[in-house]
């Protein structure tokens, strides 16, 4: 309890799925929180609300990650509102499976513009106020699928590599001014948001070690822990909770 004491978090995506448990996790170990959203505005209030009953301050912020414009503002509202920003958690995103065959020039775009343009402004916009402090902490929602790909998710998979691959690159960039920027890497997690059925979802937990799915309470862990005091001596590292799918 109380490891993120006094520190400002924004979670992008942060009203649904994982964000949402991360968002409530922040606020139990301390953090005042920011959640930027772009639908499911009920959930986004709701959020606010709960984190509220805590004692902690929250806001909620509708914020396209894709869009600079919307980028900045949320971020100016976050330091307004909650006087800075010392934790970035990268956790927007969608899944939309296609075959190949049948895969637009537009879902592609859209797959890598939320995943690594989202990454790319929110990070950039996020060092623009962590670096005058010195401090600060950035955690990434990668996949492990940035690995290992699966069938239908060729976009996705594509595009969460490029992410582990950024914020690996920006893990060195930005340590030197007290940054410390890492990942969590989920296995399949049910969200009760995702595209899957639950046959294919039955599936996938027999053919874990662990026999079932993770859920977004799973994750939480990671991201407390990377955003503590504790990971001083993290940096560019993945965190990978995904049952024993896959361990590197």
């Amino acid at each position: 309890m109380n490891r993120l004491q006094g520190k400002v978090a924004l979670v992008t995506g942060g009203n649904t799925g994982i964000g949402r448990a991360v968002a409530l996790a922040y606020a139990v170990e301390g953090a005042d929180v920011a959640i930027a959203w772009v639908d499911r505005e009920p959930e986004a209030h709701s959020l606010v609300a709960e984190i509220g009953k805590l004692g902690r301050k929250a806001r909620a912020i509708r914020c396209d990650v894709t869009s600079e414009s919307e980028v900045v503002a949320c971020m100016n509202e976050v330091v307004a509102g909650l006087g800075r920003i010392d934790v970035l958690v990268s956790n927007a995103g969608i899944q939309r499976p296609r075959p190949i065959t049948e895969m637009t020039v537009g879902d592609w775009d859209r797959m890598m513009a939320v995943h690594l343009r989202g990454a790319f402004l929110t990070a950039r916009e996020a060092a623009r106020h962590m670096i005058p402090n010195k401090r600060g902490w950035m955690i990434f929602t990668c996949s492990q699928l940035g690995y290992i790909g699966r069938e239908r998710y060729t976009a996705y998979s594509a595009a969460k590599a490029g992410v582990i691959v950024f914020m690996r690159s920006l893990a060195k960039e930005l340590a030197p001014h007290g940054i410390l920027v890492n990942g969590v890497s989920p296995g399949l997690v049910d969200t009760g948001f995702d595209p899957l059925s639950a046959e294919v979802k039955q599936a996938h937990a027999a053919s874990l070690p662990m026999k079932r799915l993770g859920t977004p309470e799973d994750m939480v862990s990671g991201y407390v822990f990377l955003a503590s005091e504790e990971a001083r001596y993290y940096c560019g590292q993945l965190l990978h909770p995904n049952g024993g799918e896959i361990m590197p």
